[in-house]
């Protein structure tokens, strides 16, 4: 399974989700009242797009059929990008797809390993998130 979402970024003093900020990075110190909007709209967001994408599988994964998740952040610009900063966003995402009925938890029993590959430029004015969720089959998968 394969889903992507495409964010805008702002920077400034005001990177509120009014102001287009649709991103959460490490290094941002946010309002918690900021951070928790953008937060939920993520989740709203990656919650609405697989619902509505049928992206759903018939069988979530759980602890007896786990996966692992690897996530391609390709950035608007050739700038240097530091692909793990993004880990607030992505969990946002992936919560969004909990509450989807993607997996039954995010646990590490559900999600084996979860992957940040840095991509190539995303070709638009924002940054592109692809998750891309496979099945583990045995220990031997993680290797």
């Amino acid at each position: 399974m394969k889903i992507s979402f495409d964010l805008a970024r702002k920077t400034g003093k005001n990177i509120t989700l009014k102001r287009g900020n649709m991103m959460i990075s490490a290094n941002d110190r946010l309002h918690y009242q900021v951070k928790g909007k953008i937060t939920q709209f993520l989740r709203e967001l990656a919650c609405y797009e697989c619902r509505h994408t049928g992206l759903v599988p018939e069988t979530p994964y759980s602890p007896s059929r786990p996966c692992t998740v690897t996530v391609t952040v390709r950035p608007p610009t050739a700038r240097r990008n530091d692909a793990p900063n993004w880990y607030p966003t992505v969990k946002a995402l992936v919560d969004g797809l909990t509450d989807a009925g993607v997996w039954t938890d995010d646990n590490n029993t559900v999600i084996k390993a979860m992957t940040f590959i840095a991509g190539e430029k995303s070709g638009t004015d924002r940054y592109r998130f692809e998750l891309e969720v496979r099945d583990v089959r045995s220990d031997s998968d993680l290797s």
